[in-house]
């Protein structure tokens, strides 16, 4: 697998878990779980705890990265424990290319069951206007 596709991976996987982690984090699991209700919401929920759950007995296995999968625990926002959690998910999947399958298809699985759609946005500066538009079907007119 070449180092784009590595590099992609190990961000992607990193922006799916951390507002899982959070969630959990917070004690929303069962709340989340319970007001999800939809079918598409519940997948979504056990894909990204699948996920979840492959990462972290990877990192938990070693010393070294255990430190690192329980900071992103601690704190999902954290940006600096995001950088260490993909900087070592990348080294894995370089040395481990059956791991880096595994994440890539479980990746493809999650964002097929919709994980894919959660926006973060962070806007700085002086904003005037702001429009956001997804799934718009039709003519749209600004």
């Amino acid at each position: 697998m070449d180092t784009l596709a590595i590099t992609t991976i190990a961000s992607t996987t990193v922006s799916l878990l951390s507002p899982y982690l959070k969630l959990v984090g917070e004690n929303l699991a069962q709340k989340v779980g319970e007001e999800i209700g939809s079918q598409v919401g519940e997948t979504v929920w056990n894909k990204a705890k699948q996920l979840y759950e492959m990462v972290k007995s990877r990192f938990t296995a070693q010393s070294d990265t255990a430190k690192v999968i329980n900071a992103l625990e601690k704190s999902p926002d954290d940006n600096d424990t995001q950088a260490a959690v993909r900087f070592h998910l990348k080294e894995m999947m370089e040395t481990d290319s059956n791991f880096a399958k595994e994440l890539a298809n479980l990746l493809k699985e999650t964002s097929e069951a919709g994980a894919d759609t959660v926006f973060h946005t962070t806007i700085m500066g002086n904003v005037q206007k702001l429009v956001q538009m997804g799934n718009v079907y039709g003519d749209v007119k600004i």
